[in-house]
């Protein structure tokens, strides 16, 4: 893709595209929040509002294929703008959405045009700044990345709360005008490749993932709700998906014309910064899903609550990114992620110590210097896993890295949430014998539980009071114990992934490299 020249500054560059990658990003999580005042605006279950989160799911993975095909078609930047107006149309549609259903098709529309923004941000980034600022370059794209998606229950909750849900789509509306026209005036132009040069379109290859990846979202999204593979349409559900993945991947390394190079994995770097990158994503997600549900269930914050209580996190993230983009110039980009995930690991082993009666305090600290582990992560992990690739590959390279990370996220979101509902089954198994007449201790409790509710209840009910309030204690303390064992497996899988950071190439490696290869090179020079 031949670009038009511009001196412009790089990290003027950066702060045009990132808007509109927050924006994306940011409009997922934000909805999370909001689902019951949907729900009940539309007389909707919150199961079918769940869908809202979905559906943008769905539809953003799917266009991730094509970025590179629809980017060379129109160009880099007219295919960015594109996306943005697809973006805003979708979030004008779902204001005037009249029932549930129309608001799952401007959901639709808005995942549609958000799809392709993130790899397109990441491929432009790339090629803005030098070769030794990549690290640079990466901690600003996870300001989006990491930041947004933290950000976003935050802002959507105080919007639904002092607003009403309607603005979670409404602000997006102005922001999205003003990025276009940074981008129209600002982004250097670029030209789409000619007709001649264009591959064709693999339809095959985009109806396979397609399926494969709606398939999937609806597997992890209702499986719980109809108890998995106990239910017939959830089976073949993942057997269809499953074909469809692997048919995908048969047909692209086969295909001429793939609707997306799967090639870039062979490259090293490129293969194992995706899954140490996606298992940091993998971390980001589940404890945004597990830590509000532990605030919620068990110390009994409100929604609003539990949204302040993680949006320190994400202002640690912010700063973190910042500062190990500036760091990763001197620090061994391996050490310093394999020190973010120490540091991931021990903040996790810390959530696993919280009990209900934590304070505040004691659930935002551990979350702080987490995110702080992300940042460290994050920032020289991205930088190595496009360091290798050559700059026509990095559309494909960035679409693919977003698209691995975004089953990956789904599948462990899901996962986070059904280990803990599971979990806590099996310890209710182990815990309800305690719950016995011959345990002197239970004795003690129902006795003395038992007079408190005589005080205001006939003895019989007293007593039936009594035997409840004891059995809800100790369905908490299973529910306690399903996090605490998650909290402690994520740790465990954190320090697990760091000798996979040590296979990575470094910048120093491949300079030492070369030079190496100079004296070689000129001892089998004719003039020798």
């Amino acid at each position: 893709m031949e670009a038009v020249k511009k001196k412009i500054n790089p990290y003027i560059i950066a702060i045009v595209v990132l808007l509109p990658a927050f924006l994306s990003l940011a409009a997922s999580s934000a909805t999370n929040v909001c689902q019951p005042n949907i729900a009940g605006y539309f007389g909707a279950t919150q199961y079918e509002a769940n869908t809202v989160v979905t559906c943008y799911i769905i539809a953003g993975g799917v266009m991730l294929p094509v970025t590179t095909y629809l980017s060379n078609l129109f160009g880099q930047k007219q295919y960015l703008i594109y996306c943005i107006i697809l973006f805003t149309l979708g979030c004008l549609f779902c204001i005037l959405a009249k029932d549930l259903h129309m608001l799952i098709l401007a959901r639709l529309v808005q995942g549609i045009g958000s799809g392709s923004i993130l790899p397109i941000c990441q491929a432009v980034l790339l090629n803005a700044f030098p070769p030794e600022q990549r690290g640079v370059a990466m901690g600003l794209f996870g300001i989006a990345a990491m930041f947004s998606p933290l950000a976003g229950p935050y802002m959507g909750g105080y919007l639904t709360d002092y607003m009403s849900w309607q603005w979670v789509f409404i602000i997006n509306i102005p922001l999205c005008i003003l990025s276009i026209i940074l981008i129209k005036f600002i982004l250097p132009d670029t030209k789409p490749i000619p007709k001649e040069e264009r591959k064709s379109f693999d339809i095959v290859g985009f109806v396979a993932i397609c399926l494969a990846m709606g398939c999937l979202q609806i597997v992890l999204d209702k499986g719980e709700q109809f108890n998995w593979f106990d239910t017939t349409w959830i089976c073949w559900l993942t057997g269809i998906s499953v074909c469809s993945f692997v048919f995908f991947y048969v047909w692209e390394l086969e295909s001429g014309n793939p609707v997306i190079d799967i090639r870039v994995f062979k490259d090293r770097n490129f293969l194992y910064g995706t899954m140490v990158s996606s298992f940091i994503n993998m971390i980001i997600y589940s404890t945004l899903l597990l830590v509000p549900m532990f605030v919620q269930s068990l110390i009994g914050y409100s929604p609003s609550m539990a949204g302040f209580a993680m949006f320190p996190r994400a202002i640690a993230c912010f700063i973190g990114l910042i500062v190990f983009g500036e760091l990763s110039k001197f620090i061994e980009p391996r050490v310093l992620s394999s020190s973010g995930f120490l540091i991931m690991a021990g903040c996790l082993l810390w959530m696993s110590q919280l009990n209900p009666t934590a304070s505040l305090s004691a659930v935002v600290i551990p979350n702080v210097i987490l995110c702080i582990g992300v940042a460290a992560a994050f920032v020289p992990i991205t930088a190595m896993a496009f360091l290798t690739l050559p700059a026509d590959k990095r559309v494909d390279a960035a679409s693919l890295h977003a698209l691995f990370k975004n089953i990956v996220t789904a599948f462990s979101t899901a996962m986070a949430s059904t280990f803990v509902t599971r979990v806590s089954q099996i310890h209710q198994n182990y815990l309800v014998d305690h719950l016995s007449w011959h345990n002197p201790m239970f004795q003690i409790h129902l006795t003395n539980l038992q007079h408190k509710f005589m005080r205001y209840y006939a003895p019989v009910y007293a007593a039936k009071k009594a035997n409840g309030a004891l059995y809800r204690e100790m369905l908490h303390q299973c529910k306690l114990c399903a996090f605490y064992d998650v909290f402690l497996l994520i740790a465990f899988l954190a320090v697990m992934i760091i000798p996979l950071i040590y296979m990575l190439k470094t910048s120093r490696m491949l300079e030492a490299k070369k030079a190496k290869e100079i004296p070689d090179n000129l001892l089998h020079h004719p003039m020798h």
